[in-house]
């Protein structure tokens, strides 16, 4: 049975994807010897973690203390890689996407130089693997590990939720929330879905929008071209009271990506975790949003940058009495297939480990 070291660089009090899945790593992998090496701080700290991280690292592979060290990413693996002795302790990692397919160029020649060297990569869906075997990583050296989260409690009234939500943007109680949340990069679509799709649906649908990042502006640019910009809220970063209330509270949640040349979605956890809650996810059939939305099991896939596509998909689900049933199947669906405890049993086989009397498995 393997002994691990799990060292990750993005981890709670942090707040973000990376850090929610690392907490959920953690989470499967605790116990059994397993020991932490973690940075819940910000990037100005980084670097000296970075220098903690690597000595830890260098003394438990030395001393035989753990036979296994699992990196959180591919960045995390590139920076311990020159430091562990190959042969001494394994030397596997996680990889998230866009870690494999980042386009400057001195660290793809890292990547490619040194990720065939890991005795395991853990994709984190079917395109992340493509993406790491492209990159030279030999297929049998890759496992597919698909993401799980915590299964939320259903105690919330979805109706006081819908109400709630409607009330707190000003908007008519009657209106259609299409809501999207997550860090405003191009590959999101999220201006793309506000010139493209949004004038084609009903004037009622109000489309939300949670987070912040560098595509703020062409956002913003986007709404301001609509014959009615207040069909866009734009809420900026939300608190997680916000953030249930959204997932909760919308009726259709919305993750239109489009392909990006050197960037990618390697899973799209929020998805899965705005299913469970029980809004009916309609995202692109793309990259790792395949692997974290199974079409007609628990949301819908539509072609991505297909406008018809999408207004056709929106529009046989807006004001359609059977939508709320539609999705409260999608979520039983999606609480089997993505709960944090399957990942875990997942994660725990894949590294060696023994099964968690914990997670059931």
């Amino acid at each position: 049975m393997s002994t691990v070291l799990f060292v990750t660089r993005k981890f709670p009090p942090s707040v973000g994807g990376m850090e929610t899945l690392a907490a959920d790593v953690w989470h499967a992998l605790e116990g059994d010897g397993a020991r932490l090496v973690a940075h819940g701080g910000s990037n100005r700290s980084l670097p000296a973690f970075l220098v903690r991280a690597v000595r830890t690292t260098r003394r438990a592979a030395r001393r035989r203390e753990v036979d296994l060290v699992l990196a959180g990413d591919v960045l995390m693996f590139l920076a311990l890689r020159p430091f562990v002795r190959p042969g001494r302790v394994r030397l596997a990692t996680m990889a998230m996407g866009k870690d494999v397919v980042w386009p400057r160029r001195p660290y793809q020649w890292l990547v490619r130089r040194w990720l065939p060297d890991a005795h395991l990569v853990l994709a984190i869906s079917q395109a992340t693997e493509a993406t790491t075997v492209a990159a030279g990583v030999p297929p049998d050296a890759v496992r597919v590990v698909r993401l799980g989260v915590e299964v939320p409690e259903r105690t919330v009234d979805r109706p006081a939720a819908h109400l709630e939500l409607r009330s707190s943007l000003g908007v008519d109680p009657g209106a259609v929330v299409i809501a999207t949340l997550g860090r405003l990069v191009r590959r999101k679509g999220v201006a793309w879905f506000i010139r493209e799709v949004l004038p084609g649906l009903p004037a009622q649908c109000v489309y939300v929008v949670a987070g912040d990042g560098e595509d703020r502006a062409d956002v913003l640019d986007a709404r301001a071209s609509l014959e009615d910009p207040g069909r866009v809220r734009l809420l900026g970063r939300v608190d997680d009271a916000g953030r249930e209330l959204l997932l909760r509270g919308c009726d259709v949640f919305a993750q239109p990506n489009i392909p990006v040349d050197g960037d990618m979605e390697g899973f799209g956890l929020v998805a899965v975790e705005a299913a469970m809650r029980g809004a009916l996810v309609v995202a692109a059939d793309l990259e790792g949003l395949r692997d974290a939305v199974v079409d007609g099991e628990t949301g819908i896939l539509v072609a991505p940058q297909d406008t018809d596509a999408w207004v056709r998909a929106l529009d046989a689900v807006v004001g359609d009495a059977g939508v709320e049933a539609l999705a409260e199947r999608y979520a039983s669906g999606c609480r089997q297939l993505y709960s944090r405890e399957r990942m875990g049993a997942e994660l725990r086989q894949a590294v060696g480990l023994a099964p968690s009397v914990r997670s059931g498995s």
